[in-house]
This record gives structure tokens, C-alpha cells and sequence, in this order.
């Protein structure tokens, strides 16, 4: 039973807030009661007939894909960032430096690369949302035969990397083993679930299915690549 109020507060006409109470409305604020779980099990259980539903009959009970998006990136990154430091693309990069410490670099040319890289991490969720609809562009121009539009491309899409990504942050724990280890299990997590994804979305047969994610996933780091180069540059022309 709850403890009696004091005199000179009124009688409850409404439910008392408790941890429990705000615990949920930090849930419904970031939509985790029911709608990033349910479509997470939707996407695992059978990704094409959650598509098929989502886009054409029935939204309900599913996280709003770019809501998914923009949760997941930035809980990954912000965990990879700060308890996986060694692993991902970051750190190859900065490792590179870190080799070359004792060779006669120049300290201003390290500074600046030092600078492009923090400047990279803190719009790192801007880049990798970019990299979305680019995405959406080339399975778009791959799936043209099914006459799906852009849009409904874009939502494919964002779905498929915000699973990928949720995934992903799942498997950074790895990474206290071998960061090696973490790498080839993310590589695995996209090439075997997209094809899964793939071939439960457009009834593909299986070698089909793998070979298009090969493309989708040639694609991704060319885009990533690019993006990564445009953004180089531009940081490159301020910082100068």
C-alpha cells in the first residue's frame, strides 16, 4: 500500500507518478513500448511480408522507418565511439597515424587529419543517413521491374539498414574479443540477412537474392567512400 499523504496535499483523483509511470513515458517518448520490438521480430520472423504489409495494408503496431533510422545510428555510433574505440573504420584510420609515429610527419599535417576525423565522428549520423536514400536510388534502378517508387525504395531501405544497424549494436560486445572478429561478424550479419531479406521481399531464389546483395553491398561502400571523400574535402576547405 502506498504511504498516506500529508494533510496539506489533496487526495489522488488521478494515478500517482512512480519510477514505474516515468520509466514508461521515457518508452512511449522514444517508442519503444511496443513499436521498435515489434518490427525488429517482424523484420527477423518474415522481412517480406512486413514490407509488403507496412507499405501497402497494415502500418500499425510498426516503428516509422526513419524514426528507426535515427534512433539506431546514433545508439550505435555513440556506443562503438565511446566503449568499442578500436573498432570500425575510425580506428583503422587513426591506427594509421599511430604507426607512423615514428617517422618524421609533420605535426601540423597530423593535426589537421586528427581534426577531420573528430569533425567526421560528430556528423558521422548526418553521413550515414545520406548514404539511405542513395541506397533507395540504386535498388530502385536494380528492382525497376517491380515498379516500386522511390519512396516505397526509401522505407525498404531504411528499414533494412536500421535493422542492420540494431543488430549491429548487439554484436559490438564482440569486439572485447577480436575487433577482427566483431568485422567478419558484421559482414556476415549483412550479407546473410539481406539475402534473407531479398528473398523473402521480392520471391527471389536464393543465388539470385545473394547476388544482388553483393551489388547492394558494392554499392554501399562506394557510396561510403564517396561520401567520406566529398566530406574530406570539405572539411579539408575550411579547416584550411
Amino acid at each position: 500500500m502506498p504511504s498516506s499523504l500529508p494533510e496539506n496535499f489533496p487526495d489522488p483523483q488521478i494515478k500517482r507518478i512512480s519510477t514505474k509511470t516515468i520509466g514508461a513515458s521515457l518508452l512511449s517518448i522514444l517508442n519503444l513500448e511496443r513499436g521498435i520490438f515489434y518490427t525488429v521480430w517482424e523484420l527477423i520472423k518474415n522481412p517480406g511480408a512486413a514490407m509488403r504489409r507496412y507499405l501497402f495494408t497494415d502500418r500499425s503496431g510498426f516503428i516509422e522507418p526513419l524514426k528507426f533510422l535515427v534512433l539506431t545510428i546514433p545508439i550505435y555510433l555513440f556506443i562503438s565511439f565511446t566503449f568499442f574505440p578500436d573498432s570500425g573504420f575510425f580506428a583503422g584510420f587513426e591506427n594509421e597515424l599511430a604507426g607512423n609515429e615514428n617517422e618524421a610527419i609533420d605535426p601540423e599535417k597530423q593535426a589537421l587529419t586528427r581534426n577531420l576525423i573528430s569533425i567526421f565522428k560528430e556528423y558521422a549520423n548526418l553521413l550515414l543517413l545520406i548514404t539511405v536514400p542513395l541506397a533507395a536510388i540504386f535498388t530502385r534502378m536494380l528492382f525497376r521491374k517491380y515498379k516500386l517508387n522511390f519512396g516505397e525504395h526509401l522505407v525498404i531501405n531504411a528499414f533494412l539498414y536500421g535493422f542492420l544497424t540494431f543488430t549491429s549494436t548487439l554484436l559490438l560486445p564482440t569486439a572485447w574479443i577480436s575487433t577482427d572478429l566483431n568485422s567478419w561478424l558484421m559482414a556476415l550479419l549483412y550479407l546473410v540477412y539481406t539475402t534473407y531479406f531479398l528473398q523473402s521481399l521480392f520471391q527471389f531464389s536464393w543465388w539470385r537474392s545473394f547476388g544482388n546483395t553483393i551489388l547492394i553491398y558494392l554499392f554501399s561502400i562506394l557510396i561510403t567512400v564517396v561520401v567520406f571523400i566529398v566530406f574530406m574535402f570539405i572539411g579539408l576547405l575550411v579547416l584550411l
